[in-house]
């Protein structure tokens, strides 16, 4: 971590007599962490740009519309992330001369909730492109491939009925792999957080960069790949999955990816949206990244892949998945993150 000290320095150098472009430059492309970071949120912008781009052409074609109540909740976002900029900021500079050891103290915490805030503003952008993408491809109704999925299931041994009917039969083991399964926020936000309080603005850039090429590629194989999931496609018997069932709602994607696509749900509501991406699987796209993201902390690395390791495997009885959905999630990521090592070695030379 950072010494008290360097991280006043830097956040001095970055902020203070500089322009207005200069500071957006911080914001937006984590200009303060050098031509990597700047490197890897240029290419989160651009898939954020990609997506829009896609909406916009798409989505007046489409079934569905903006609710108008979208719009407030977003400006006063926006506000609230341009105030919280500005206050610490300020707060910064009355501090910059207080050399007590609280001083500091206060210093580093103004620093990590810049940088978490900066660091939202992304991941925000990026999944709210991502997620309308994913409603306007849905609502096309396009002919299901879950039969195609199923057959390469098949073909490498595995039975998704007989995975679901064997987990089910001890309730030890559906209540770790469902309460598995809800973890991918948390330790997803544990992972940033560390990564902000530790100040790795170039690592927590490469997880975003990261990120967004997977949106762009979960939304292109919902489009190649239009899937409802194992769970609708086999329609399991109650007796396979009954433990399940005691614990919660099976395939929580499914009601809204059904009025999606008969045409019953006309309306995006960015305060509501729900996963509905079958292929490839979002939940093992975004463990298999905060896995790589927290490879430089033993601890955390340890955690994080055990949690994630359960919460891949639940993705199947759980999250009705097929293994092909898994497969393809994890080959997805794994592709993005050997592009954004390769340009990272490009920037560095």
């Amino acid at each position: 971590m950072s010494s008290t000290s360097e991280i006043a320095q830097h956040y001095s150098t970055a902020v203070d007599n500089r322009p207005a472009g200069h500071r957006v430059s911080r914001w937006l492309l984590f200009s303060d962490y050098g031509p990597t970071a700047q490197f890897h949120m240029a290419v989160v912008w651009c898939c954020v740009l990609a997506c829009a781009l896609a909406n916009a052409l798409w989505l007046p074609y489409s079934t569905l519309s903006f609710v108008p109540s979208n719009w407030p909740p977003l400006i006063q976002s926006a506000s609230y992330v341009a105030l919280v900029g500005i206050l610490v900021a300020l707060a910064f500079h009355r501090l910059r001369g207080d050399a007590s050891r609280i001083g500091g103290m206060l210093r580093t915490a103004l620093v990590t909730t810049e940088l978490l805030y900066r660091t939202a503003l992304p991941i925000v952008a990026l999944l709210t492109a991502g997620a309308t993408l994913s409603y306007v491809i849905t609502a096309a109704n396009l002919p299901l491939r879950d039969s195609l999925l199923a057959r390469a299931d098949h073909s490498l041994g595995f039975d998704w009925l007989h995975f679901l009917d064997m987990t089910n039969y001890s309730p030890v083991v559906t209540v770790l792999l469902t309460r598995a399964y809800q973890t991918i926020g948390l330790v997803t936000e544990l992972v940033i957080f560390w990564l902000a309080l530790t100040q790795n603005g170039e690592r927590l850039t490469e997880f975003l960069a990261i990120l967004g090429l997977c949106t762009v590629g979960l939304c292109a194989g919902m489009l190649l790949v239009p899937a409802a999931g194992a769970f609708a496609y086999y329609e399991p018997a109650p007796q396979l999955f009954g433990n399940y069932a005691a614990l919660g709602r099976m395939w929580t994607f499914g009601h809204t990816f059904n009025l999606l696509r008969d045409g019953s749900l006309s309306v995006i509501d960015l305060s509501a949206l729900d996963g509905v991406v079958s292929f490839p699987s979002f939940h093992t796209v975004l463990g298999a990244i905060t896995i790589y993201a927290a490879r430089d902390t033993r601890w955390l690395m340890g955690f994080v892949l055990v949690l994630n390791t359960a919460m891949i495997v639940a993705t199947l009885p759980v999250g009705g998945h097929h293994l092909a959905d898994v497969l393809a999630g994890a080959g997805l990521t794994f592709g993005a993150i050997l592009l954004v090592r390769r340009q990272k070695r490009m920037c560095r030379r």
